[in-house]
């Protein structure tokens, strides 16, 4: 079986998207190009999951449009299993029938033998490394409480919580590695190494744009040099300013964050209308810190 560290650094690293139907594409491709289609999924094999969730798993993925990977679909099912609890699950056999091979996406019938093992419930979460925050800030982000089923989904949820606080305060080059232990053959732990980096702070701003936008945004824009960085906070500006926003801009390609790791400041560059010229040289000065002493260490 894959090692539960691997598990749960897949889930912290990617967005979920269980719910949702297909995967990120490539703007190459059509919309349903390589696709499937869950028309029906039935389940067997399990000994311990009652009907009702059995019934909740399969309805979660029929009827929605995923990629034509056996790999892929197998993890979307463990995932299923583990926002119930049963941490361990998996697939061991997974039959995909295609109805219409033709057709795109193509419509398929979905068989899956699965051995989900025994049912966990959280016992603690604890960190280690964090100086800047402390565990309860961090423990405050996570809504599982002691006792309740080690649900998946909430997992991740309580971890993009806690990046989102962490680089709020400066820490841009925070990072989260979480390792599970089981104390029992229903409980487990979850301990999250935390690697805060050095704290950033506010440089310049500059705006590309109209001159009397750009005049307005330099005087409506409130964090000042030498604050703190909150990496929220010009998507906060945005949505506050949106009146004088074009129609056209895409936050993506219009907003560069520009570290400096020797000053450990952010110079912001926002580009109300696209300029070759300046996106060129952003990129020139985008370049990826090197990892603290700290890090150094822990790798």
């Amino acid at each position: 079986m894959r090692s539960i560290l691997a598990w749960v650094i897949v889930l912290y690293a990617l967005p979920l998207a269980s719910s949702q139907p297909g995967f990120a594409q490539s703007d190459n491709q059509a919309p349903d190009a390589g696709k499937v289609l869950i028309e029906s999924f039935v389940i067997s094999g399990t000994r311990a999951v009652d009907s009702a969730e059995l019934a909740e798993i399969t309805e979660s993925m029929s009827g929605l449009t995923f990629n034509d990977d056996s790999e892929e679909l197998q993890e979307r099912i463990r995932n299923q299993f583990q926002d119930h609890g049963y941490f361990k699950a998996e697939v061991e056999k997974l039959d995909i029938k295609v109805i219409d091979a033709l057709a795109s996406p193509k419509p398929v019938r979905m068989e899956a033998q699965v051995s989900e093992g025994g049912r966990y419930r959280l016992s603690t979460i604890d960190f280690t490394g964090n100086h800047a925050l402390s565990s309860q800030e961090l423990r405050a982000d996570f809504s599982i409480k002691t006792g309740d089923v080690f649900t998946r989904s909430k997992i991740a949820a309580g971890l993009e919580g806690m990046r989102r606080l962490v680089i709020s305060r400066g820490f841009l080059d925070f990072t989260a590695i979480p390792n599970t232990n089981f104390d029992s053959a229903s409980t487990v732990n979850l301990n999250i190494e935390v690697r805060e980096g050095c704290q950033y702070r506010m440089d310049k701003l500059e705006i590309t744009g109209p001159p009397e936008v750009a005049d307005k945004f330099q005087t409506r824009w409130e964090l000042e040099p030498g604050a703190v960085f909150d990496a929220s906070y010009v998507r906060t500006f945005l949505e506050k300013n949106s009146s004088l926003v074009p129609a056209d801009f895409v936050e993506q390609t219009g907003v560069k964050l520009l570290k400096d790791c020797n000053s450990s400041t952010v110079s912001v560059h926002i580009h109300l209308t696209q300029d070759p010229q300046h996106a060129a040289l952003d990129r020139t000065k985008q370049v990826a810190c090197p990892a603290s002493e700290e890090n150094k260490k822990s790798n």
